[in-house]
């Protein structure tokens, strides 16, 4: 599952700007860092974090992992799940416009593609941390404490590389 989630993350980072590891040669590449949860949480964002909360809530069994499901009513674990698949099929819309995005780059300059790619990127984190927001007003304190702990543990078993000029870009909209 963590490979699944460093994709995911990886796929959030790739950009197409000027100057991006995507347009760079190989010569000049950028200075990569290495992000390890484990180490330092606090630089795993919270879009990130929730969404692949959310798209382990979704998928699957679609069951709650046992440290939620023990502090949650039926009906918070219905509309948790009932959130959790309204956020993936957001972020498969996300994808999906992100690809036309891309397929676009022909008749357009790299900075209005970076220009699309990051307006469309940042909306669709937003829209991640708005179903986030809206979860966690939905149910009691102890299944919020419970949703939180999950999500934050999460974080200690997410591993990436990104260039580090990308690192500011790659935590917002935080």
């Amino acid at each position: 599952m963590t490979a699944v989630k460093c994709g995911v993350l990886l796929l959030c980072v790739i950009t197409v700007r000027p100057g991006s590891a995507a347009t760079q040669s190989a010569e000049s590449s950028p200075e990569i860092i290495q992000i390890d949860g484990s180490k330092n949480p606090e630089l795993i964002p919270q879009w990130s974090a929730w969404g692949f909360a959310f798209r382990v809530f979704s998928g699957g069994p679609r069951q709650l992992p046992t440290s939620v499901f023990t502090h949650v009513t039926p009906g918070e674990e219905a509309l948790i799940i009932k959130e959790a698949d309204a956020a993936q099929q957001f972020e498969a819309q996300c994808m999906a416009r992100h690809r036309k995005i891309l397929e676009s780059r022909g008749s357009r300059t790299a900075e209005d593609l970076d220009k699309d790619v990051r307006a469309l990127t940042l909306e669709c984190r937003r829209a991640t941390l708005r179903s986030r927001d809206r979860m966690l007003a939905a149910v009691s304190p102890e299944a919020q404490t419970a949703l939180i702990a999950f999500v934050e543990s999460t974080k200690a078993t997410t591993s990436l590389a990104l260039p580090r000029k990308d690192l500011a870009r790659f935590r917002e909209p935080e």
